[in-house]
């Protein structure tokens, strides 16, 4: 089974994460699927998972960070799907929108593979290979990969 590090999950908890509660999905997926999106089995995961809580925590400098688990908050009205076409294109696969990071300077995605990734401007970043590879690289500060 894939994991969490023990410093993410302390994280995730203090940010009021319960890993025995479940988030309901139904209007959740409805959204995604008004948007055109193809609602993939990572994507429910993700969601239901670690969904609805915004995960609020220090940086190693003393400074606040932020990610969020919502595509209705990081998308709204907005965004469409199609504004979002180019970055499927390079990763070589349907993506979902599910959050933003960084205090809401990144849009984050799950691949129909389960590959997380975020995108601000014209970047592209690889968080992981799966939602918990993701976390543990936004709690634990470390570098995504840019992908060109």
């Amino acid at each position: 089974m894939k994991k969490l590090s023990d410093e993410t999950r302390e994280v995730l908890l203090q940010a009021g994460w319960d890993p025995a509660e479940k988030l309901e999905l139904t209007e959740t997926i409805s959204f995604l699927k008004e948007m055109g999106y193809e609602v993939y089995e990572p994507v429910i995961e993700a969601l239901s998972q670690f969904g609805g809580v915004e995960y609020k925590y220090k940086n190693p400098d003393g400074s606040w960070e932020t990610f969020l688990i919502s595509p209705e908050e990081a998308v709204g009205d907005y965004y469409e799907k199609e504004d979002f076409e180019e970055f499927e294109i390079r990763v070589k696969e349907p993506l979902v929108v599910v959050g933003e990071a960084y205090r809401g300077n990144i849009i984050m995605f799950i691949s129909k593979s389960g590959k997380v990734f975020g995108k601000n401007g014209s970047s592209l970043f690889k968080f992981g290979d799966d939602i918990y590879e993701a976390l543990n690289t936004l709690c634990l500060f470390r570098i995504a990969e840019e992908i060109n």
